[in-house]
């Protein structure tokens, strides 16, 4: 075999050995593992199948010590071969007791997975969602081996700092430097700084990126597609895919409401009448910062963002972004830069059932008068409870609107101004063992899950626990989400081999494809009630 004779044994023949198949698009080793060279060392990943993994990849050096809050830095090089066969930390976030949860400050990592074979592959980079505060790339549910196999395009995934990690401004306070928050949205810009430089010795393309995510993912996308740092002084993304989520899903902050949140914190924390409160905050366990804001998983589904313990998210901070996000997303600044984007049909679901609900119709208008007040009335005339199973299922068509689609629909259509945009709702049923593990938790008069919010994911990653369920309609589902998906990252269009017409956006139609067993195209969507919430305002 010419690999022996290359390879042999002894100094010169492993020297012959690691010149030739590092610098080879195959990549392996003698010992038949692939690893591949890196501006900070050899990694060796493993073979799953067609598929090449290279998994816990440090793109930044651990936020610890003076690092928590900071900047991200590149990673520190390392000597000799850097073993890349598991996945890297998660994040801290809530304690939820799940063991791809279990957080750790040192998580700025990612994983690849590339189709094996040579070639210059196009590069679909996956954000995680978890409302800014859950979450990791390590979950079974965002493997990237199916979708990298079934479309020949390298798939990367993300760990990126979360709640208090990840969205925490200050004022100068001492002697310490001024916080302005967007922690997570620089550690995903770093990131793509390390896609950038790296991929191509993966087979990747880093002239052609997608950014793909869902829920805060999706936010975040959309974040990096606001942020002039995303596209200069180097363009670190081409596409953008919005799965369930805006810029302003989760409420955009001023400085200074951030660093109110800040601020509260350290006064929680006890350091805010130290001499030194960065010093302070910074030298306490992460988990004890965590545990003071008592996040609770399931619970916050039904909260209002007024409500929340601390409020992670988005900020106007003059630098990652100069205004706000949604203007600067829908602003023309010549990027060039074509969107897909959509929402579940029962979005909602999840974040009314953990609320109980009344019996009858005045107990409903009684209800959504308190949970929104002044505009009970208006609610009740847009959702009539006699037009629903029960006040749940009225209240989460309302939910769905006010968080994802309507805050989907007002990006397709000023975006749709300047650039090509592509828009969907997910129709299909299907069925969860975790979903309905968690709905068990549902309250008085709680809706069906229906195609609940993350219901995507399943189809697009097709996780092993699907994988055995699939109906005919689901595998027809499946297919069309990965193949327009992988379309779309090859060419900025979803149409093509194995897709039906699905139409650009027209904001004078509203006009988006139904995903479903029997896909079509269909206009105006959610005409009505979104027309009334751009009036009075939408958001978590």
């Amino acid at each position: 075999m010419l690999l022996d004779f290359i390879c042999g044994t002894g100094r010169r023949g492993a020297s012959l050995c690691g010149a030739v198949w590092l610098l080879a698009m195959g990549l392996y080793g003698c010992g038949g593992e692939p690893q591949v060279s890196t501006s900070y060392g050899v990694v060796a990943g493993k073979r799953d199948g067609n598929v090449l993994e290279y998994l816990g990849i440090p793109y930044a050096q651990p936020p610890l010590g003076e690092l928590r809050w900071a900047d991200p830095e590149p990673p520190q090089p390392w000597d000799g071969v850097r073993d890349a066969k598991l996945k890297g930390n998660a994040c801290i976030q809530w304690a939820t007791g799940i063991p791809a949860f279990t957080p750790n400050e040192d998580c700025l990592t990612l994983n690849i997975w590339v189709p094996a074979g040579e070639g210059s592959h196009p590069v679909m980079f996956w954000i995680h969602g978890g409302a800014q505060a859950a979450g990791s790339s390590n979950e079974l549910q965002y493997d990237g081996r199916k979708l990298a196999q079934s479309q020949n395009v390298v798939v990367v995934s993300v760990n990126y700092r979360l709640l208090v990690s990840g969205f925490f401004a200050l004022p100068a306070l001492g002697s310490g430097e001024a916080l302005s928050g967007n922690q997570a949205i620089k550690d995903l810009q770093a990131a793509l700084r390390w896609v950038h430089e790296e991929i191509a010795a993966f087979g990747g393309d880093p002239g052609n990126v997608t950014v793909f995510g869902e829920s805060a993912g999706s936010t975040n996308t959309c974040a990096l597609l606001a942020s002039p740092k995303t596209h200069a002084p180097q363009r670190l993304m081409h596409k953008a895919i919005m799965q369930s989520g805006a810029c302003d899903t989760l409420g955009i902050m001023t400085q200074e409401q951030a660093q109110q949140e800040g601020m509260k914190l350290l006064a929680e924390l006890g350091c805010l009448d130290a001499a030194e409160p960065l010093q302070c905050a910074r030298a306490l366990p992460i988990a004890a910062i965590r545990d003071v804001i008592k996040f609770n998983l399931f619970s916050s589904f039904g909260w209002l963002l007024e409500e929340w313990p601390f409020r992670p998210g988005l900020v106007v901070d003059g630098d990652v972004f100069p205004a706000s996000p949604v203007d600067l997303v829908t602003e023309n600044r010549g990027y060039d830069i074509p969107i897909l984007l959509g929402t579940n049909k029962d979005e909602g679901s999840l974040f009314a059932g953990f609320l109980a609900h009344p019996d009858d119709a005045g107990g409903y208008a009684d209800f959504m008068e308190q949970r929104y007040p002044g505009q009970g009335d208006d609610i009740v005339a847009l959702y009539p409870f006699a037009d629903y199973q029960n006040a749940g299922s009225a209240h989460a068509d309302m939910r769905g609107d006010l968080i994802m689609k309507c805050p989907t629909l007002n990006m397709a259509r000023r975006y749709s101004a300047f650039n090509d945009v592509w828009m969907y709702s997910l129709e299909q049923d299907v069925f969860s063992v975790v979903m309905e593990v968690i709905a068990l938790g549902f309250k008085k008069n709680a809706p069906p899950l229906g195609v609940f919010h993350t219901a995507d994911i399943g189809y697009l990653f097709e996780f092993p626990l699907l994988s055995a369920i699939l109906t005919p309609s689901d595998r027809t589902v499946r297919d069309l989400f990965q193949q327009a998906w992988g379309n779309f990252a090859r060419n900025g269009n979803p149409n093509g081999d194995g897709v039906p017409v699905w139409n650009a956006f027209d904001p004078a139609l509203n006009n988006y494809l139904v995903i479903s067993g029997q896909p079509e195209n269909r206009t105006d969507f959610r005409q009505g009630a979104c027309d009334y919430w751009f009036q009075v305002g939408y958001g978590f």
